[in-house]
């Protein structure tokens, strides 16, 4: 068993010439012919327990290859990995393998799911004492009657320092744009044989008491940033409100991560980093808000303008999402997480190890008691003063999210859930209050009016009750950390 180091980068298939065009001009390329069939049950036992198990042709013998999920990032995967020689594309399951303890039900139904067919470039590149191979795959994914092509690159680390890797990848931007590979290729086949999805909300954390600080933390943000990655892909393909707005969500999460994590991970660059995912979140803003306004439009006018308008801001968003500034904002991100300086200070030591139990307690306690401060007396604030409590909500509902797994089961898990139940009813209450007060502003900036909107203060008083009653119901309940 060995632990591998792996950087994916995801290239548009119209640039994959130029892309091999390069790896050509670093020394010599082999080429082959990869062919891998995945196994699993038929309700997919093993890509729920994060393991993938596969057979592979590299064009002189098969290998049989299991992995097993570790830390994952968009683009940026470590993971505990088995392989072995076998005589053929049939599965070989002996006593040398992680799958042997598995019942045996599950051992006999294993059966192909799917095959990726892929053309590998592949050369060694070193870099002062760093040894990298590349690999530049072209191929795509088939699943009964199903294809879907891809390119792709991988950096493997072989010998010497992680952040060569992600050099080479800013190399390589250069010469064909590329961005951070959400998916593995077992999960391009597992996707292949799903529905199409609309959007990507985000997974859930798989915390233990016996984690530290630093590996909730980098458990938390990386997540954050495959949710991201996921909805941007969508995005980059067609307008999609429901991606933008999980897009948007992903953003948000990352920045209340870090924010929440600040003691352990507070640095210069990771301060920098905060301030590009809002500028980020700031751009796709507007398309959002559109879509907001259109699902509350009361005319056939209204919404032919409010459409006209979307059009424009989702080709910005297209703009946006195409601009080297925000391909580069993820792979400093996912360098920054996965090996930063915050990770190295001498200073951070001892809270980066202590145990995450202990500290989401703390964590939640503050972001409840900001919460409580900030929507006292709701009925009274002003729209800006709910404005806040509103972020303040949905704060602490991601740091609940977060922490779920140390919590939302065994004895807990009863007042976890409702604990949660209720802070869902304060965000959405307090989300469609702000959704109103902001609505009159956002159609005078597009030149825009409803003329049958009516007055909307009877419905503003109605949704502060609302919310001021969820407020309360979620302060009057018990914390589920205590």
């Amino acid at each position: 068993m060995g632990e591998e180091a792996e950087l994916k980068l995801q290239v548009a298939a119209e640039d994959a010439e130029r892309l091999t065009d390069w790896a050509k001009a670093q020394g010599e390329v082999k080429t082959l012919p990869l062919r891998a069939i995945y196994f699993d049950t038929p309700g997919r036992a093993l890509g729920k327990a994060g393991m993938s198990l596969r057979v592979r042709h590299d064009g002189t013998g098969w290998v049989q290859t299991i992995k097993a999920n570790g830390q994952t990032s968009a683009g940026f995967f470590v993971r505990d990995e088995w392989e072995k020689p076998v005589s053929g594309p049939a599965l070989q399951i002996g006593e040398d393998t992680p799958l042997i303890g598995l019942p045996p039900q599950t051992l006999n139904a294993l059966e192909p799911i799917f095959e990726v067919l892929v053309e590998r470039r592949v050369l060694q590149i070193a870099r002062e004492n760093t040894s990298i191979e590349a690999a530049i795959d072209s191929g795509e994914v088939v699943a009964e009657d199903r294809r879907s092509t891809f390119c792709e690159a991988e950096l493997e680390l072989e010998s010497g320092d992680p952040h060569a890797l992600f050099s080479l990848a800013r190399e390589i931007d250069a010469v064909a744009p590329t961005r951070l590979g959400a998916l593995s290729k077992v999960e391009r086949g597992q996707r292949l044989l799903e529905a199409v999805a609309r959007s990507f909300k985000a997974d859930p954390i798989p915390l233990s008491s016996s984690d530290t600080v630093e590996d909730a933390m980098r458990a938390i943000a990386a997540g954050c940033l495959r949710q991201y990655r996921l909805n941007e892909d969508i995005l980059l393909r067609r307008r999609a409100p429901d991606a933008l707005h999980q897009a948007r969500v992903a953003l948000r999460r990352l920045r209340s991560a870090i924010s929440i994590f600040r003691d352990i991970a507070e640095d210069e660059r990771g301060e920098r980093l905060r301030d590009e995912l809002k500028w980020l979140a700031g751009e796709l803003g507007e398309a959002r808000d559109l879509d907001v306004l259109f699902k509350t439009a009361h005319t056939d006018d209204l919404r032919q303008a409010l459409m006209e308008e979307s059009a424009s801001s989702y080709e910005a968003v297209e703009q946006t999402l195409s601009d080297v500034r925000s391909r580069t904002l993820m792979l400093d991100l996912a360098q920054w997480l996965a090996m930063g300086g915050w990770r190295e200070r001498s200073g951070n030591k001892d809270a980066r190890n202590a145990k995450v139990s202990d500290f989401s307690a703390m964590a939640l306690t503050k972001l409840f008691k900001r919460f409580k401060k900030q929507s006292a007396g709701l009925e009274k604030l002003s729209d800006a003063e709910r404005h806040e409590a509103r972020k303040l909500a949905k704060k602490l509902r991601y740091g609940t999210e977060f922490f779920a797994g140390l919590y939302a089961s065994g004895r807990t898990g009863k007042r976890y859930e409702q604990f949660l139940k209720r802070l869902e009813a304060v965000q959405e209450a307090l989300g469609d209050l702000n959704d109103l007060a902001a609505r009159p502003m956002l159609l005078d900036r597009h030149g825009l009016t409803d003329a049958e909107a009516g007055s909307q203060q009877g419905d503003m008083d109605e949704l502060i009750r609302r919310a001021a009653s969820a407020c309360d119901a979620l302060i009057g309940t018990r914390p589920f950390w205590k």
